[in-house]
């Protein structure tokens, strides 16, 4: 018995050792398989691995790099988006914009998917095609942005043009007709660009610019109301002014002819007729300097200021800053001139305060005789006015004896004769329909006494 016992668990043990060798062979054989199977993977992407829906699998870095550069890497930089602005399109150029991908980065996560597994991880991971979706990130550089925008706003954008008015004849008036211009809003423009680029190869992106109108400042409508002459003055530069001096009083007047002043601007004589240089023409002439006249650059342009000063005083409107002289003048009543140095703080200002704009036009004759003629609308013409200077204190100059020892002794020579200062108060009287309705205080002005001088003799017999 004993013998058939042992004989029997010694086929037992055969056989048993006979199913783990076959286990073991087989599980060998399954492991290199296994082995083999993920080994081939090592140098490649594994299986259903896709970037932005592109499959890797089985694809080496280069040869995955090569494909997603082809689809999105280059197709990018053909990529533009466009920009409407009123009538026209303007394109914007993605190669400009540096756009790019993280493709090198990406590809380099794609393959490194399940290569950090065990042998049987990786096999789990090739055969179950669970796989795994990267998305590419899209970067670019908006330095562009803001050039691409000067660019289409150097196309758009248009100043615009006022109306223009011509007086080919006196008192007939030409206007022009005023465009409006247009300025693209940037900040908004430049929001949307942002908000709109993308790196969606395919998409289509279309903007429209925010464009604003920009009317002009001057209408043909506005300028159209001037249709009258509301008031005019004149003066004569002709026995008072050598040549020189005519120059610089017909070149300030042409410098002020054809000015157009709207409703609410303010007329500055300075600003108008600007500096007065050798290079404009200008002439030395008599000026008066203190309480003395000597020549300087531009005399006689201060008869221009206050002639143009009468022609204003005549349409009703108030001046804003004017200065009388330090002496009389020749050719204007005391308290009615009006001074300027274009050096100095001294300008002559009004405003336009009617409803309507004004046209000045200012002309001198062969004759010498300057005017203004203020054209305005016929609205403005209901009433007619006065100017008063009334003189209420004289200041009266003294005598200066100067020794002359040229002179015989007890002998006198009148070298100056005194002239008395004089202080003036100026009104303007308002009428309508010929019937004084007011009186307004204008000035207050006071004009310096000039001392005689009397050479006294001294030479001894």
């Amino acid at each position: 018995m004993t013998g058939s016992k042992e004989v029997k668990n010694k086929k037992t043990i055969i056989i048993i050792s006979i199913v783990a060798l076959v286990i073991i062979l087989s599980l060998s054989a399954y492991l290199g398989y296994i082995y083999k199977y993920t080994l081939g993977w090592n140098n490649i992407i594994y299986s259903d691995v896709k970037v932005e829906s592109i499959d890797l699998s089985a694809k080496t870095k280069e040869e995955a790099i090569e494909l997603l550069k082809e689809n999105y890497g280059d197709a990018i930089l053909n990529k533009k988006l466009s920009v409407k602005a009123l009538d026209n399109n303007y394109e914007m150029d993605y190669s400009k914009l540096e756009s790019k991908y993280n493709i090198e980065e990406v590809v380099e996560e794609a393959f490194d998917y399940g290569k950090d597994s065990t042998m049987l991880g990786k096999y789990k991971i090739l055969k179950s095609n669970s796989g795994k979706e990267i998305d590419l990130d899209f970067t670019y550089d908006p330095t562009y942005i803001d050039e691409f925008i000067e660019e289409v706003s150097t196309e758009v954008n248009v100043a615009p043009t006022n109306a223009k008015l011509s007086m080919p004849s006196s008192g007939n008036f030409n206007v022009s007709e005023d465009k409006s211009g247009y300025e693209i809003d940037k900040e908004a423009l430049k929001n949307d660009i942002v908000a709109n680029i993308n790196g969606k190869v395919d998409e289509k992106v279309e903007i429209e610019a925010k464009v604003d109108e920009i009317k002009a400042t001057v209408s043909a409508e506005e300028l159209s109301k001037i249709n009258s002459k509301i008031a005019s003055f004149s003066t004569k530069y002709s026995h008072n002014s050598t040549n020189d001096r005519a120059v610089n009083v017909e070149l300030a007047t042409n410098a002020i002819n054809g000015k157009v002043l709207m409703p609410g601007e303010t007329f500055s004589y300075n600003d108008v007729v600007g500096k007065r240089t050798v290079e404009k023409g200008y002439r030395n002439a008599p000026v008066i300097v203190g309480n003395k006249v000597e020549d300087d650059l531009g005399g006689g342009i201060c008869q221009v200021s206050s002639t143009l000063y009468q022609a204003v005083l005549r349409t009703g409107l108030k001046s804003v800053e004017r200065y009388n002289h330090s002496l009389g003048t020749s050719y204007m009543p005391l308290g009615l001139d009006a001074t300027v140095d274009f050096g100095s703080s001294l300008d002559y200002k009004f405003k336009n305060t009617f409803d309507s704009p004004i046209y000045i036009e200012g002309v001198t004759s062969k004759d010498r005789v300057l005017s203004f003629n203020i054209y305005g609308n016929s609205a403005s013409t209901g009433r007619t006015y006065e100017i008063v200077s009334e003189a209420y204190e004289t200041i009266n100059a003294g005598v200066k004896n100067v020794e002359d020892p040229n002179l015989p002794e007890g002998q006198t020579v009148v070298e100056k004769n005194p002239i008395n200062g004089t202080k003036v108060k100026v009104y303007r009287k308002v009428y309508e329909n010929g019937v004084l309705i007011d009186t307004e205080f204008l000035s207050n002005d006071t004009y310096r006494s000039i001392d005689g001088i009397v050479r006294v003799g001294t030479k001894k017999p």
